[in-house]
């Protein structure tokens, strides 16, 4: 994997680390998504060049999502979408998962409880 920020930052700073699998883009995240990791995000969820991207959204590491984080998904899935690509979020635990039922970002962004899941489609 290969790191999108700076590793020396505190734990509960958002760290983002990005693979392929199987041509699917992997960003894992890990720590806190609040106003202060907006930026990374949008970062991390940016396609790379002109193709349609497919990238999945690992929040297994993920421990708190507040409403930066809900807006920068939406603006990354609709950005991916128009050009022709899909964003996938997988693995949330509990408190994320309630917090993207209860915003009802999890009908607008398709969310899958396992990584393995999400991949698969």
């Amino acid at each position: 994997m290969s790191p999108v920020n700076n590793a020396d930052r505190p734990a509960r700073r958002l760290r983002a680390e990005q693979r392929t699998a199987a041509g699917i883009r992997v960003v894992s995240l890990h720590g806190e998504i609040d106003h202060n990791a907006k930026d990374l995000l949008r970062e991390a969820l940016s396609p790379y060049d002109a193709r349609p991207a497919h990238i999945v959204a690992d929040l297994a590491g993920v421990t708190f999502l507040d409403s930066s984080g809900i807006t920068v998904f939406i603006a990354a899935h609709q950005r991916i979408a128009d050009a022709g690509g899909w964003l996938r979020i997988a693995a949330p635990q509990d408190p994320v998962r309630e917090v993207l039922h209860l915003v009802t970002l999890d009908t607008v962004i398709s969310c899958y409880p396992t990584l393995e899941q999400a991949l698969a489609g």
